[in-house]
């Protein structure tokens, strides 16, 4: 029976949780795994023995508490991609001609970037694509190529490409470019083909590479030729497959008046703009890329961040159970709240009858319209450490919320106290103690 009971624990474990989406949470840097360690080890070194109760309920219930705070700390970090993953500070791009000149900020220290960093730029040349077009055929006449198997290569940068094609008898020139047309897009290696038809029922082949601009060291994006071979030669001169009527080029562009080229019109500046040109500009008169503050990120986080604290107060209560400290976790959670959100009425921020915070959207808006003063973002954003803060502690010890009479104390004075690895394995030990 204890087998089948604990089956249940861990399938619980699986299926409500495991399965759900890795969040920033889930992925940690060394420093910050050291970091874990190091709270682990701090808190084992002090902990008193405890006798842990063997029974579901209290598996389930250190399951949830874990999981509900790991679920807050990701919704928190969710909501920057910045260093600082409580910052406040929601920044974006702005051009003064966003129909040629597009911009979204890439920095990571929006603090120190709004108002100050920006540029002027000028377009002189977009970047454009390569496009070889064939020799105008009479497309319902027999075909210029003779009967037999043909072979011709295609070089993109440093790779090579053979392409190999027959010819029948009974083919026309239509019929030559329509397989052509299949063979190079279907090979997908970078190159678009098309049927361009002229009047007096002629056509060619057209053949676009799909990138723009040309690398140092490069003529073109790509070249067609024939090489020696045992298959028939002449289809790359007959068809007009090597005839390039628009050469690639590169995007030329001044910023602040240096000039700069890119193989594409698309490019980052400095690792703090993500840049999409999208025509020229009017000689001598630039465009200036710069940043600001973005007010409905802004209250799109902060209401987020008290929709996951109300989260988090409400699923971690659920049930009374006499054995799983429900009340404690709300009191931390709203002793938390109060500590920092209590006098936020003014911007739209109250608290409920049961712990909860309530957002009044138009006031909060309002405020943010007005500009937030920096006692009120610090408010926030100490809250938001504090959750995380409070998230990190339930992860290294949710055991603590978990009833556990103590069994003894380690003496506080004492400076031989070590580490203890059983209270480290107690949450994980919780599933595997029935087999012996």
């Amino acid at each position: 029976m204890a087998g089948i009971s604990l089956n249940g624990v861990y399938n619980h474990f699986i299926q409500d949780y495991v399965s759900k989406d890795v969040t920033h949470a889930d992925a940690h840097r060394k420093d910050e795994l050291r970091d874990v360690y190091k709270s682990i080890a701090k808190h084992n070194k002090q902990s008193p023995l405890y006798l842990l109760t063997n029974d579901d309920e209290s598996r389930y219930d250190a399951i949830d508490i874990k999981e509900r705070a790991r679920q807050l700390q990701g919704n928190i970090f969710s909501l920057s991609d910045q260093e600082d993953r409580s910052s406040l500070t929601h920044t974006s791009a702005f051009t003064t001609d966003p129909n040629r000149v597009a911009a979204s900020y890439i920095g990571k220290t929006p603090d120190q970037d709004v108002g100050v960093i920006g540029f002027d730029i000028e377009v002189k040349q977009l970047a454009s694509v390569q496009t070889n077009q064939g020799h105008p055929l009479p497309l319902e006449a027999q075909s210029a190529l003779k009967e037999g198997s043909y072979a011709f290569d295609v070089s993109i940068g440093s790779q090579e490409f053979e392409f190999q094609f027959s010819i029948y008898e009974e083919d026309k020139n239509i019929d030559i470019l329509q397989k052509l047309e299949r063979l190079i897009n279907k090979a997908d290696v970078g190159l678009k083909a098309k049927i361009t038809e002229f009047e007096n029922g002629f056509g060619a082949i057209e053949i676009t590479s799909n990138r723009t601009g040309i690398r140092e060291g490069s003529f073109n994006q790509f070249d067609i030729y024939e090489t020696s071979g045992d298959l028939g030669k002449g289809s790359v001169a007959t068809l007009g497959l090597d005839n390039v009527i628009k050469p690639a080029s590169n995007a030329l562009f001044t910023l602040n008046g240096e000039e700069k080229s890119a193989v594409s019109n698309h490019f980052t500046v400095g690792s703090k703009f993500d840049i999409q040109i999208s025509d020229v500009t009017d000689p001598g008169k630039p465009i200036h890329v710069g940043v600001m503050k973005d007010n409905e990120a802004l209250r799109h986080h902060i209401m987020s961040i008290m929709e996951s604290y109300n989260t988090f107060v409400t699923d971690t209560v659920g049930e009374y159970n006499d054995k799983f400290k429900s009340d404690r976790v709300k009191s931390e959670a709203i002793g938390i709240a109060k500590l920092y959100m209590t006098g936020c009425e003014d911007i739209g921020i109250s608290f409920s009858g049961d712990g909860t915070i309530a957002v009044d959207e138009e006031l909060l808006k309002q405020a943010i319209e007005a500009s937030l003063d920096n006692k009120q973002l610090a408010s926030i954003k100490n809250f938001t450490d504090a959750l995380i803060k409070k998230a990190k502690d339930i992860s290294v010890d949710p055991m603590k919320y978990i009833d556990r009479p103590v069994v003894n104390y380690k003496n506080p004075e004492s400076t031989k106290n070590t580490t203890s690895p059983y209270i480290t394995s107690e949450y994980s030990g919780m599933m595997f103690n029935n087999y012996s």
